[in-house]
C-alpha cells in the first residue's frame, strides 16, 4: 500500500511546493530562471495565454478581480435558466496548470521598474457584476472601510494586459443606478431573479392590472448579439416555461429590445439582419429600432416625485420616440468603456523605460514628455502589428516596448482594427502565446492577423444566424439562417465550451431541458 501511494504523494508534494513557493513569491521574480509574465485579466485574452504559455519558459501570474473565467457566449442561456451559472464558468486556479492567481486590480503601471501596483478585491463587493464608466469617474458610491485592501506591487519580466472593456452608459439619467447591465456572471443572477420578481409581484391581489402589465414589461437595450440573444432567451424561458404556472398572466408579459441604429444584428449581412427582425417579431419580441434613451427611473410612468427606488413597482423608461414607458426590468446591453487602468492610470509616463523601449525612428531620442500611445476615439492603447504597447513624445516620436503587450477590447493593432469580439481576443491570446513559446517575436514573425471563422446569433424558437467568409471552392453556403442556424449555434458553442466537464454539463443539462424543461427556481 504505501508502494502504491507513493508516487501519489510524490506528485501531490511537489503541486504543494510549487503552490507554496508561487504564493510566498508573488512579490518576487521566480528564482528558477523563468521569465515572470504577468497577465492583467481573466477574461478570452488573459485566461487563454495563461493557458497557452509553455510552463517550462515561464511562470505565468494571472491579476485580476475575478478568480473565474466566463465563457460569454453562453451567458445569455445562463439568465434563460437554459444553464446553471456553474456551467459557464472555468476557475483560474488550476491545481493541473502552473498558473498563479492574485485575486486583485491593477492600479498602476511602472514601465521603468517593471513593476504592478495591484489593490485586492477578495472581499469588495460587487466583483461578479458589471461596471459602468461612470462609475470609474467618480459618480459612485465611496467604497467602504472594509473594501480597501493594502497595496502591494508585483515584479514582471513580460506583461499583458487584457483588462476588458466596461459599460459605457452614455451619461443617460439613471441608467447607471437603475438598469441591469450584462457581462458577468452576477448580472445573469440578477436578470433570472428580477424576472421571478416581477412575475411574483404580477399576481399578487393587490397588483392593478396597470401594475401588472408594466412589472410583465421587460426592456432589453442594445440590439447588437448580446441584447438580441437575451430577448430570445427570455422570450423562449418565458413562453416555454414560466408562463405555465401562471396561467392567470397569460398574454400580459412583453419583450421590448430597443437600439439607436435602423437594424438589429448589424454585423450580418442586410437580408440576415432583416430576416431576424421579422423572426423576433413574429415570436412576439417588440423590436423598436431607432429609438433614443433618455432617462431611467423607479416608478409609474404617471408617478410624481420623488423617485426612490421601489423594486415592489415598476420602472418607466423614456425614449424621444415614444415618451414615458413602464417597465418591470431595463437590461442595458450597448456601449464599451476603456477600463479605469487603461483611462485614467495608463496616460503619462513619469520616467521614460530605457532598457525595455525602442525607437520606431532610430534618429529617435528619449528626451520629452512621454505617453501611452492610444486609438483618439476610443482610448484604446495602440499597439503595433505585434500586439506590443506603444509610447509616444511630444513631438511625434514613437517608441515601442519590447515587454508589454495588449490584447482584446483595450487594445487596438495600428495595422487594422478587428471587431471587438470574444474570438479576436481568443486569437490574439492564442498567437502572443506561440509567439512567445518560440522566441521568434519579431524578428521572424509576420504581425498577426485576424482570422474570420464566423458570426453566430440566436434569434429565439429554435432559430439562429451564420453568416461565414466567403471562400472560393466552399461547398457549404456562407449564411444559414432559421433552424439549420441554430443547429450550428449549438453545436459550435458547445465544441468551444474550454472543459470537458462543462462541456458534458452543458450537454447534459440541454437535453434535461428537452425531457423536463428549464430551471425556473429563484435564487
Amino acid at each position: 500500500m504505501r508502494q502504491l501511494l507513493r508516487p501519489v504523494l510524490r506528485v501531490s508534494a511537489l503541486k504543494w511546493h510549487h503552490l507554496r513557493t508561487l504564493a510566498t513569491n508573488v512579490s518576487q521574480k521566480p528564482g528558477d530562471g523563468k521569465e515572470r509574465v504577468v497577465i492583467l485579466g481573466s477574461g478570452w485574452g488573459g485566461y487563454t495565454v495563461s493557458r497557452k504559455l509553455s510552463p517550462k519558459q515561464f511562470s505565468p501570474i494571472v491579476i485580476s478581480p475575478r478568480s473565474y473565467f466566463v465563457f460569454t457566449p453562453l451567458l445569455t442561456d445562463t439568465a434563460g435558466g437554459n444553464l446553471d451559472f456553474s456551467h459557464i464558468v472555468e476557475s483560474v486556479r488550476d491545481p493541473k496548470m502552473t498558473v498563479d492567481f492574485i485575486q486583485a486590480a491593477a492600479r498602476a503601471i511602472d514601465l521603468d521598474r517593471k513593476m504592478v501596483l495591484c489593490e485586492p478585491t477578495i472581499v469588495k463587493s460587487g466583483v461578479t457584476q458589471t461596471h459602468t464608466d461612470e462609475e470609474n469617474e467618480g459618480s459612485s458610491r465611496e467604497a467602504k472601510a472594509w473594501e480597501q485592501g493594502e497595496r502591494f506591487e508585483v515584479p514582471y519580466d513580460k506583461l499583458i494586459i487584457s483588462v476588458g472593456a466596461i459599460s459605457k452608459t452614455f451619461r443617460t439619467p439613471g441608467v447607471k443606478d437603475n438598469a441591469i447591465f450584462f457581462r458577468d456572471i452576477g448580472d445573469s443572477r440578477r436578470v433570472r431573479r428580477r424576472v421571478r420578481e416581477c412575475f411574483e409581484l404580477a399576481v399578487l391581489p393587490t397588483t392593478s392590472l396597470e401594475m401588472r402589465q408594466h412589472l410583465l414589461h421587460f426592456a432589453i437595450v442594445g440590439a447588437g448579439p448580446t441584447g438580441t440573444e437575451l430577448a430570445a432567451a427570455l422570450r423562449d424561458f418565458i413562453t416555454g416555461d414560466l408562463i405555465t404556472l401562471y396561467p392567470t398572466l397569460q398574454g400580459l408579459p412583453r419583450i421590448s429590445l430597443f437600439d439607436v441604429a435602423p437594424k438589429v444584428l448589424s454585423m450580418f449581412d442586410e437580408s440576415l439582419s432583416k430576416y431576424a427582425k421579422d423572426t423576433m417579431k413574429k415570436e412576439g419580441i417588440d423590436v423598436r429600432t431607432s429609438h433614443h434613451i433618455e432617462e431611467l427611473r423607479w416608478g409609474s410612468p404617471d408617478a410624481d416625485p420623488p423617485y426612490e427606488m421601489d423594486p415592489r413597482h415598476c420602472l418607466t423608461l423614456t425614449t424621444k420616440e415614444e415618451g414615458k414607458i413602464g417597465v418591470g426590468m431595463c437590461v442595458w446591453a450597448t456601449g464599451n468603456a476603456m477600463n479605469e487602468l487603461v483611462r485614467d492610470s495608463l496616460v503619462e509616463v513619469e520616467v521614460f523605460p530605457t532598457n525595455s523601449a525602442v525607437m520606431k525612428d532610430a534618429e529617435g531620442a528619449s528626451d520629452g514628455s512621454w505617453a501611452y500611445k492610444k486609438a483618439p476615439k476610443t482610448g484604446a492603447l495602440l499597439v503595433d502589428g505585434h500586439l506590443r504597447v506603444q509610447l509616444e513624445n511630444n513631438d511625434g516620436t514613437t517608441a515601442v516596448l519590447q515587454d508589454v503587450f495588449a490584447l482584446g477590447d483595450v487594445a487596438v493593432p495600428e495595422n487594422g482594427a478587428p471587431p471587438a469580439t470574444a474570438q479576436v481576443t481568443a486569437q490574439e491570446a492564442k498567437w502572443l502565446a506561440t509567439r512567445l513559446n518560440r522566441g521568434d517575436l519579431p524578428e521572424t514573425s509576420p504581425p498577426f492577423s485576424f482570422k474570420n471563422m464566423g458570426t453566430l446569433a440566436y434569434i429565439g424558437g429554435a432559430k439562429g444566424l451564420a453568416q461565414f467568409p466567403e471562400e472560393e471552392g466552399a461547398y457549404l453556403p456562407n449564411k444559414v439562417k432559421g433552424r439549420a442556424a441554430w443547429l450550428v449555434w449549438n453545436s459550435a458553442y458547445l465544441t468551444m465550451v474550454l472543459s470537458w466537464r462543462n462541456k458534458l454539463r452543458v450537454a447534459f443539462r440541454w437535453l434535461l431541458n428537452q425531457m423536463f424543461g428549464r430551471d425556473i427556481s429563484r435564487y
